[in-house]
């Protein structure tokens, strides 16, 4: 606060000196009145305030310090709505449908799973919008996606045009993108199959613009999330966590509860001051794959730090083996961050050719050319799409034969890693039981370098680093249940209190998962085993020798 600014309090307006300590925003004059404007400011008490910049627009900014795991903010969705492309779903639950086994709509025909369904709030829209075009819909063809399920999330963004100003307007507030997205493919299909399709099969002309159906498209595209609580994922909106900026390296995760609101918890600590963030794309994907994926579907080129560090933190997570004789070094450009070329959009003579760049090793300084490590990058890939999956065998070998090409922890060796890692102890009934010593300690290396790995690069993805850690406590636990057969029980002691405290950080990292998903399944098993573990622990230590 500017010195010498007067604050007053929420209430009464009258000089204040006591504020909130959550959100460290709002003042009052006495605790009184504090208690009084609670049942209002609960709603909107989050360590963080929205700031405005010229470059990035509207950004969040941490209010007070936050710890990690912290929750900084729970909100419930604006509008939702089944993706773009779906087979038909229950417009009340998301629920995938089946044929035979649907309930129609009495008043519109929309399928859905249960009477029940047919009476949310949520359906109201294409309702509303069905009866007004005067006919039935007729949903024949199930578990393949319909051409007329596109529309649904657009429609329901529409319709608060004319039936909540609020909520209108806060989803006209959000970033649409509109002038970058024009003449995109994109574009062109949206405008096709949503915003053509939505006037003439609902006999919308008049009613809506082209304009204003294309901006809530984009509204939905830029600021939609995939909410993973059912099977397909279906898209949810929301108001203020759509201002935490993008960052590849973020400092807060994203989580849902069971009704599909959403948490944004810190993965690291915050400092007062810090800008909130999440990451919009793949955190394991590499920078050149992570930049183009950013400016194709949020139509912005990051320049965050780890992407201007073509080591990625030193992880060199993209980083090339370098083929001369005896050397021993890795292949890096010099820079990441060029201008993107769209498919769409001719580029811009200044910037012609600047993709052209050389890879140059960090030890004896030869330089190979973009291309040469481009169609390298392209085989790679193919014989990792041909490769068998849920085959740990073809996982090893794939490790093992581009070992010769790419750092040990480039992002294909990294993806492949973390599959056999989680693939060993998983192909067969007796789990970790049955695998061999050395399977087992390759499990236990790969969960743990890529843990390690993931704190560097991406400290927030607590969902994939949780479920490492719980899959390192196991293989540690049956390390040590392996060792005691020969060295005697008191050795498990040791193996056994190691895997506990693994197990806490797991659990720690996926407190917030809700049960629907597996990382909320692993969350409540880990809270089991803790128990059990601490009970063995006890019994361990209780046949310990009495010290003389």
């Amino acid at each position: 606060m500017p010195m010498g600014e007067e604050t007053k309090c929420e209430i009464c307006s009258s000089p204040a000196v006591q504020k909130c300590s959550g959100c460290q925003n709002v003042h009052y004059c006495s605790r009184e009145h504090q208690k009084q404007d609670w049942k209002l400011h609960k709603y909107g008490c989050i360590p963080a305030k929205v700031k405005q910049d010229p470059k990035l627009g509207r950004y969040l900014e941490a209010t007070r310090d936050i710890k990690s795991g912290d929750i900084i903010m729970k909100e419930a969705p604006l509008i939702t709505g089944p993706a773009q492309v779906t087979p038909p779903v229950c417009l009340g639950c998301y629920k995938l449908l089946e044929e035979g086994k649907t309930v129609s709509c009495s008043e519109c025909g929309w399928p859905f799973c249960s009477e029940a369904c047919t009476k949310k709030e949520v359906h109201k829209p294409e309702c509303h919008f069905t009866l007004k075009r005067g006919e039935k819909v007729s949903i024949s063809t199930f578990g393949v996606p319909h051409p007329n399920y596109q529309c649904i999330t657009v429609l329901r963004c529409l319709y608060q045009r004319d039936h909540d100003e609020k909520l209108w307007g806060k989803l006209q507030a959000l970033e649409s993108h509109c002038e970058d997205r024009k003449d995109t493919d994109k574009w062109k299909n949206d405008k096709t199959m949503i915003s053509d399709f939505i006037i003439k099969f609902f006999k919308l002309d008049g009613m809506f613009t082209e304009e204003e159906i294309m901006k809530c498209c984009g509204i939905i595209q830029i600021n939609g999330h995939e909410v993973p609580l059912m099977e397909p994922d279906y898209v949810a909106v929301f108001d203020r966590i759509s201002m935490a900026e993008h960052n590849c390296s973020a400092n807060c995760n994203k989580s849902f509860t069971s009704t599909g609101e959403i948490i944004l918890s810190a993965g690291v600590d915050i400092a007062a001051g810090s800008h909130i963030s999440v990451c919009y794309t793949d955190s394991l994907w590499g920078t050149e794959a992570r930049r183009h994926h950013l400016a194709d579907s949020k139509f912005f080129e990051c320049t965050c730090q780890r992407c201007s560090d073509v080591t990625e933190f030193g992880t060199m997570f993209s980083a090339v083996k370098c083929k001369q004789k005896d050397c021993k070094g890795y292949l890096l450009p010099d820079t990441f961050i060029l201008p993107i070329l769209h498919k769409t959009k001719s580029p811009d003579p200044e910037t012609r050719g600047l993709d052209k760049k050389f890879w140059k090793c960090n030890s004896c300084q030869d330089a190979v050319s973009d291309a040469v490590i481009q169609q390298l990058l392209q085989d790679i890939g193919q014989e990792l799409n041909v490769m068998p999956k849920g085959d740990a065998d073809a996982c090893e070998r794939f490790v093992d034969h581009c070992s010769s090409y790419l750092h040990p922890s480039h992002f294909y060796m990294t993806d492949v890693s973390l599959a056999l890692a989680q693939m060993i102890g998983q192909d067969n009934k007796l789990g970790l039981a049955e695998v061999s010593d050395d399977r087992l300690l390759l499990k236990t290396q790969l969960c743990k370098k890529i843990a390690d790995l993931l704190e560097t690069l991406a400290p927030a993805e607590n969902r994939l680093r949780g479920s490492l850690l719980f899959e390192l406590h196991a293989a540690v636990a049956e390390t040590g249940r392996r060792k005691s057969l020969t060295d005697g029980p008191m050795v498990l002691l040791g193996y056994v209190t190691e895997s506990r405290k693994i197990l806490q950080e797991s659990a720690a990292l996926l407190r917030h998962e809700p049960p629907e998903l597996p990382e909320g399944q692993l969350f409540r098993q880990a809270k089991i085993n803790l128990v059990q573990m601490d009970e063995l622990i006890r019994n361990l230590s209780s046949a310990l020798p009495s010290p003389l």
